[in-house]
């Protein structure tokens, strides 16, 4: 009697640890989108410095199917697809959802380097934030140092006050830009990524919002003839992952995800700026002139931009206390 007990016991203990093997042995592989087209720089950092690196470092655990970009689902719907499990990761500007999560405000106007944000419990908010406005993991911040430029189909006017006048001008704009192209007395548009050119080429805009890349990417060196300098703001693109699918990893799984996502924070931040040059580049030969904003006129720019921008988060992000503490530094 005893020693069937014990045999059954063990068979049980076996068999139970069988299982367990089994599935810390199991690979997930979940599914990726990006809300920007396949060929966008900020696109092509995702793929190069997250896909490609958690891929080679996980596999057996875990990896990332990468599926594309917008065609599986438009920018602005493309955080509740992830939501509902459509998809599982999500890469793409936060301000494409800024309207569920303004906090996105604040992120746009952020000087802090996204490691102090881990040493200094910001990131640990947002990713808080991110779990309960929008049920995703907030699992990487990356190309973080890319700024924006405002690019124009003419030359702008100048207000009194140094500043370009774009009175009577639409732009297209996402929440990104809004604020800072209102300042300056134009309207705004919304329009898709791929509807920019048309746009521009048609009138129906005169001008757009844009990071320092990608405007070559998308063809628009060819049509926009000033970017006006100095960029502003610094991007909140970022990489989610739907929470029930985060949740279900088990630690050894997420910990490998994470041993990737801190580089790429670093690495995708010195391949968009590679990006930058080459692009700038481009769009200089492509006809393309930049439209200096220096001295006082540059400063009052980003103070009009900045104070937009944190007026807005200020507005719309009322149970966020202590985010701007640290997601800012006044300088």
């Amino acid at each position: 009697m005893k020693t069937g007990s014990f045999v059954s016991i063990g068979a049980t203990s076996a068999a139970a640890l069988l299982v367990a093997g089994s599935a810390f042995a199991a690979e997930v592989t979940v599914t990726a989108i990006t809300s920007l087209v396949q060929q966008n720089p900020l696109s092509k950092s995702f793929v190069a410095n997250f896909v490609g690196p958690v891929n080679a470092a996980c596999k057996g655990q875990f990896q990332v199917k990468y599926l594309g970009g917008p065609e599986n689902s438009p920018p602005r719907n493309a955080y509740k697809a992830v939501q509902r499990g459509q998809f599982d990761v999500l890469h793409g500007p936060t301000s494409y959802y800024i309207g569920a999560f303004p906090e996105a405000y604040g992120m746009l106007a952020s000087n802090v380097p996204v490691s102090e944000l881990h040493k200094n419990g910001g990131y640990a908010m947002l990713d808080k934030l991110y779990q309960t406005k929008v049920g995703a993991k907030l699992v990487a911040w990356g190309e973080k140092e890319t700024g924006y430029y405002t690019y124009l189909m003419k030359k702008p006017k100048v207000g009194s006050d140094g500043l370009p006048d774009l009175s009577g001008m639409k732009m297209r704009a996402s929440g990104t830009y809004r604020p800072l192209f209102q300042k300056l007395g134009a309207s705004t548009v919304n329009m898709k990524e791929s509807e920019i050119y048309t746009g521009l080429q048609r009138g129906v805009v005169q001008g757009f919002g844009w990071p320092v890349t990608g405007v070559p990417a998308l063809g628009l060196h060819k049509i926009a003839k000033y970017f006006v300098t100095p960029s502003f703001y610094k991007t909140n693109t970022t990489v989610t992952m739907n929470l029930a699918k985060w949740n279900s990893l088990s630690k050894a799984q997420k910990d490998c995800i994470d041993k990737v996502a801190r580089p790429y924070e670093n690495t995708s931040v010195v391949f968009m700026e590679k990006e930058r040059i080459a692009d700038e580049k481009s769009m200089r030969s492509g006809g393309m002139q930049p439209f200096e904003l220096k001295g006082d006129a540059a400063k009052k720019y980003l103070t009009v931009a900045y104070d937009a921008i944190w007026a807005e988060f200020e507005k719309r992000s009322k149970d966020s206390s202590g985010l701007k503490a640290k997601l800012y530094r006044p300088e």
